[in-house]
């Protein structure tokens, strides 16, 4: 599921009793965002590679069958209600960002995992339903149409790094890529790259 929005935090133009860019905490509505995002997902695959399977399945990596084989179970009432609500998102998106210029929420639900998992096993306590449930952060936000650039922000206890999703309004990629290139500086994160590798236990996932 998505990560709570109220872990979200945005830019916003602000009232007058708030000091002039000061961020503050919203909840974007987004809905049933992560369901419709497999949806028009998985047709998709539907499209790029049900006839490679037909002809090649066994050529072909497990997770496109997957995802293709769930397009295929779905009727046109559930892709017809997927476009539905992702045009309502879109219009809910619009009217957040009438009062807001940037939404900010975490890079991705977890720290770097282990190289050799698929995904982490566990978010918070809660087992995934499937290996894109680790995505859904970002899976949510290319459902709004809007633009999103990846930045770092810093490490964790053990060292690895954490980044952050700097997200614009919808057409918005030059004010975007100014907000991301301000942060790296104040930041000043730059001057500690690039990371070197380090051999060691992986800490386990939340």
């Amino acid at each position: 599921m998505l990560a709570p929005p109220e872990n979200a935090v945005a830019r916003l133009r602000p009232p007058s009793s708030t000091a002039p860019g000061s961020p503050q905490k919203v909840s974007p509505d987004f809905g049933p965002v992560d369901e419709v995002f497999m949806v028009l997902r998985s047709q998709q695959f539907v499209v790029d590679r049900e006839m490679q399977i037909e002809q090649h399945r066994d050529k072909i990596k497990p997770d496109i069958i997957w995802n293709t084989e769930l397009g295929l179970k779905q009727s046109t009432s559930q892709l017809a209600w997927a476009e539905r609500e992702r045009a309502a998102l879109y219009r809910r998106m619009a009217a957040f960002w009438q009062t807001c210029d940037l939404l900010v929420t975490p890079g991705a639900p977890t720290a770097a995992f282990d190289v050799n998992l698929r995904a982490p096993a566990t978010i918070n306590g809660k087992k995934l339903e499937n290996y894109m449930a680790g995505s859904t952060l970002n899976s949510a936000i290319t459902v709004t149409g809007s633009p999103a650039i990846a930045v770092p922000c810093g490490f964790d206890s053990h060292g690895r790094p954490i980044g952050l999703q700097l997200v614009g309004k919808p057409r918005g990629e030059a004010a975007l890529l100014q907000a991301a290139s301000l942060f790296e500086k104040l930041l000043g994160l730059d001057k500690l790259l690039p990371i070197d590798p380090k051999l060691g236990t992986v800490p386990p996932s939340a």
